[in-house]
């Protein structure tokens, strides 16, 4: 995985990240704060209007402290309490006011390697519109090069991670 270009391949396999688009909201999934600082960035280039944090409990409470220190107005930030896992990111999100999952346009914001189980989990609980993106310094970013051997070892743990989460949600039939 590390110096054949099977690392490539599963990265290839778990990265799927789109060129962002107008959005009528822009999901911040829990997980680090990387992804709140690059909401903010995709905020302040009026990709929408509108950044939901999907967390859970005081982590909540840090990413959106990072929108705002990133220049998000506190106005413009709605909170979603109630997701502790990829599976309950989607159904959480929905149920807050103005979200409608036929209809509006979600920008979802997550690490690279997450990123096709969050897609994954988004279409299958009915969402019509959504496009996913990562950070842009990270692998599988707007501007990310392919990993050389160093990267490749770096990043193992968290591709490993996502196989078997692929394995356990496929298990339990969420995706």
């Amino acid at each position: 995985m590390v110096f054949t270009p099977a690392g490539n391949w599963l990265s290839d396999a778990l990265i799927r990240v789109d060129e962002p688009r107008p959005a009528d909201f822009i999901v911040v999934l829990g997980g680090n704060p990387e992804r709140a600082v690059e909401a903010a960035d995709l905020f302040r280039a009026e990709w929408a209007k509108t950044v939901i944090v999907s967390s859970f409990d005081d982590s909540t409470d840090r990413l959106a402290d990072v929108l705002a220190a990133g220049g998000v107005p506190r106005k413009a930030i709605l909170l979603d309490r109630d997701a502790t896992r990829t599976w309950d990111h989607p159904r959480t999100v929905a149920a807050l006011p103005g979200v409608d999952k036929a209809t509006s346009r979600v920008l979802v914001v997550t690490s690279p390697f997450h990123s096709s189980r969050a897609r994954a989990r988004f279409d299958r609980q009915g969402y019509k519109h959504v496009s996913l993106c990562c950070p842009q310094w990270q692998v599988g970013g707007r501007y990310g090069p392919r990993e050389d051997w160093k990267a490749k070892a770096a990043n193992l743990p968290n591709k490993l991670h996502e196989v078997l989460a692929w394995g356990y949600y496929k298990f339990r039939g969420w995706l």
